[in-house]
């Protein structure tokens, strides 16, 4: 994850990998609690890499979330099922047979 800070004002823009060192650069510059400054938090494409602006958190029919990927890598690289799958939850796969106590 990439976190970018943009000054409205000055055109400025700070960026960073870690939230620590991002809150650092805040502060240095004068900019935290700023009205002026955007901050926007990017994620990289599980699938390519790559800091794409149509990158999204995907998650999988259940709603299990699998990270984030970009359109091309969801529509055409994506890992993981899209469709229902079976479950112990959903499925009674491991349910506990009824026990004789005859």
């Amino acid at each position: 994850m990439i976190y970018t800070a943009y000054h409205l004002k000055t055109n400025e823009t700070v960026k960073a990998t870690c939230p620590a060192e991002f809150d650092n650069l805040l502060e240095e510059k004068g900019w935290w609690h700023n009205v002026d400054v955007i901050v926007h938090k990017h994620h990289f494409c599980r699938g390519c890499g790559e800091d794409k602006t149509d990158t999204t958190e995907r998650k999988d029919f259940y709603g299990i979330t699998t990270g984030h990927y970009c359109d091309d890598c969801y529509e055409n690289n994506y890992p993981y099922r899209k469709d229902r799958y079976p479950t112990m939850e959903y499925d009674g796969y491991g349910e506990c047979l009824g026990l004789d106590e005859d």
